[in-house]
């Protein structure tokens, strides 16, 4: 993510068909500011002048009306070699139906620089949208070589320390996958870290018995928020690295808010306090840190309302120094004429009401009621704010990890081998043919089940899940992902999923359209293999349980008013255990905060099962 955001890959080629040169440059003709005359986007990750065209033609049927001009691409290839290409993606146009000039094209190029990178839009995503399909394509050829060196290394440095065993990749859809298949789709890796803090609390809610879950992670910059319905996360069909980068491949669904610990709060012009989503960052970092700081931030105010402690040390090594979060602080109840203690209880509520708008942006807008579910906390900062945050979501219960700040560590174990394959189909709920799309799936499940026993994955632990991509006939963009059930379809089983579309839709968007009125076409069917689990990854803790438990200390926190609090050491706490609010339960990694009229109860697996009150 970070090589696409600050263009740090090697120089990359794009091939494509002839009258096409514009294909990724014109991409969506979106921009993020509508009135913004001075806003220029952000360079391509492929320049116009590395873009080739080649004459070649398929129709959309993948009929060919014109052969590959050999001679005009061997001119071509000599110019890359020339020029020090390292990557070249090749995307021509309907290649989805038809790949076979692709592979030629490649076969060809490989010939004139066989160290080049290559990667053809047919294998990577055989999917129709025309600018997705390249930008997939263009990413991954971008990335190919930064992620073969780094996974070569990665591998050198395991063998040194003496192991032996398979390496698997986390990536962005949920799963893992082997090293082999990470090279060949390295953008298949993206946001990969946020997608293991996603199935962290997917998994968290299962072992827990709550298998709906809306999962927040909170960090020094920023804020995480993704929804698990019945155990399983959200899954879109496409994430947008940067503006117009678009990576179309299923990845777990995550919103991020510029709301973290290190958040600066400010009073504009019009004296209206904001907080975010500007950032101190580590360096200089909070003014607490003693870094240099001085602009007052959301870790600021968590100190001076005594909710983390100068005596303790932020993860056992930084020292927070009150004095400095004081002075910061003031900078902010002056001009608002207000005493500090309310101008920092100020920024934890504008911070909050950020983060319960992005919530509300995964939930309610998407037809999940949040009272029916229960907020996961993780991160450095998830746990001192989840319990208000709950309050003013009426989410009932908070599940805090036994380490919160491991979230991402802790989804990498919860998870198994997954891939995904895709094939465009072309089909509406008046016109469709079933022999057409049993023979789309079982070509699909045939790949999926061949991957997997490449991957060492037994035929026994093999998940497959179909589904189909539905929209309005005619839809540019939109549509909903259907599950297809198993086994051979009837053309019954195939009116039955179009039937589905308009429950699913209302649930979605609030309307449906006529069913008399509004032809429907299916997209695309989609296969997703899975490595079922071994082994469940929270362990059991076989230590002595106990009702109550004694605090290590106590201070004054600020709520509405300073109240004398308990504070706790999570290490310390035995399973069973029930802990009234308001409580401070401090450990290493962060900082749980209960508040007035909460409770919290220690299970088995040493998660705290937080009751809002």
């Amino acid at each position: 993510t970070n090589t696409i955001i600050m263009r740090t890959a090697a120089r990359t080629a794009l091939l494509t068909t002839a009258g096409f040169t514009d294909v990724l440059h014109a991409a969506r003709a979106a921009r993020p500011t509508l009135y913004d005359s001075d806003w220029d986007p952000a360079p391509a990750l492929v320049s116009r002048r590395d873009t080739h065209t080649v004459r070649q033609r398929t129709t959309y049927e993948g009929d060919e009306i014109e052969v590959l001009d050999e001679a005009g691409l061997r001119a071509i290839a000599a110019k890359l070699r020339d020029q020090g290409v390292k990557a070249v993606a090749v995307s021509f146009l309907h290649s989805y139906i038809n790949g076979s000039h692709e592979r030629q094209a490649r076969d060809i190029l490989l010939e004139e620089i066989p160290d080049a990178y290559m990667s053809l839009s047919s294998d990577i995503l055989p999917e129709i949208r025309e600018f997705e399909r390249t930008s997939t394509t263009v990413a991954n050829a971008y990335l190919g070589p930064v992620l073969d060196r780094y996974l070569s290394a990665l591998a050198e440095r395991l063998e040194a320390f003496g192991y032996g065993g398979p390496l698997l990749i986390m990536h962005s859809g949920g799963g893992v996958m082997s090293v082999e298949a990470a090279r060949e789709i390295p953008a298949r890796i993206c946001q990969s870290g946020p997608a293991a803090g996603v199935m962290a609390g997917a998994n968290l809610g299962q072992v827990t018995g709550r298998p709906n879950v809306i999962n927040l992670d909170v960090g020094g910059t920023s804020a995480d928020v993704s929804l698990a319905r019945g155990g399983r996360p959200l899954i879109r069909a496409e994430w947008n690295v940067d503006f117009n980068i678009v990576i179309n491949f299923p990845s777990v669904d995550v919103a991020t808010i510029g709301a973290g610990g290190g958040s600066i709060a400010r009073v504009d012009a019009g004296g209206v306090l904001k907080v975010g989503p500007e950032s101190a960052g580590a360096r200089p970092g909070p003014a607490c840190y003693g870094h240099g700081g001085e602009a007052p931030t959301v870790t600021d105010a968590n100190l001076v309302l005594g909710r983390l402690s100068g005596d303790t040390k932020l993860a056992g090594q930084v020292a927070l120094r009150s004095d400095l979060a004081e002075r910061a602080i003031a900078s902010i109840s002056g001009p608002m004429n207000c005493s500090p203690e309310q101008a920092a209880a100020g920024i934890l509520k504008i911070m909050r009401a950020n983060m319960a708008g992005a919530i509300r942006l995964m939930s309610v807008r998407r037809g999940h009621d949040p009272r029916t579910f229960a907020l996961a906390a993780f991160g450095g900062a998830g746990p001192l704010h989840a319990l208000e945050l709950a309050v003013e979501l009426r989410i009932p219960e908070v599940i805090i990890p036994y380490v919160p700040g491991l979230g991402s560590a802790l989804g990498v174990l919860s998870v198994e081998v997954r891939h995904d394959f895709v094939q465009s189909i072309f089909a509406t709920n008046t016109r469709f043919n079933v022999a057409e799309i049993n023979v789309a799936f079982s070509n699909l499940e045939a790949r999926a089940r061949a991957r997997l026993v490449e991957e060492g994955v037994p035929d026994a632990r093999v998940a497959i899940n179909r589904q189909l991509d539905v929209r309005y006939y005619g839809q540019v963009s939109g549509g909903l992902t259907l599950d297809a059930g198993q086994g051979i379809l009837s053309e019954a089983d195939v009116s039955a999923i179009f039937d589905s579309f308009h429950v699913r839709h209302t649930e979605e968007y609030g309307y449906t359209l006529p069913r008399d009125l509004a032809e429907l076409e299916i997209v695309n069917a989609r296969v997703t293999a899975e490595g079922q689990q071994r082994a469940p990854a929270a362990p059991l803790f076989l230590g002595k349980s106990a009702d109550k438990v004694k605090p290590s200390g106590a201070r004054q926190v600020y709520f509405d008013d300073w109240t004398e609090t308990a504070v706790y050491q999570r290490a310390e706490l035995p399973t069973g255990c029930i802990i009234a609010g308001p409580a401070v339960i401090e450990q290493l990694d962060s900082t749980t905060l209960l508040i007035p009229g909460s409770s919290a109860t220690v299970d088995k697996r040493r998660n705290l099962i937080c009751s809002v009150g």
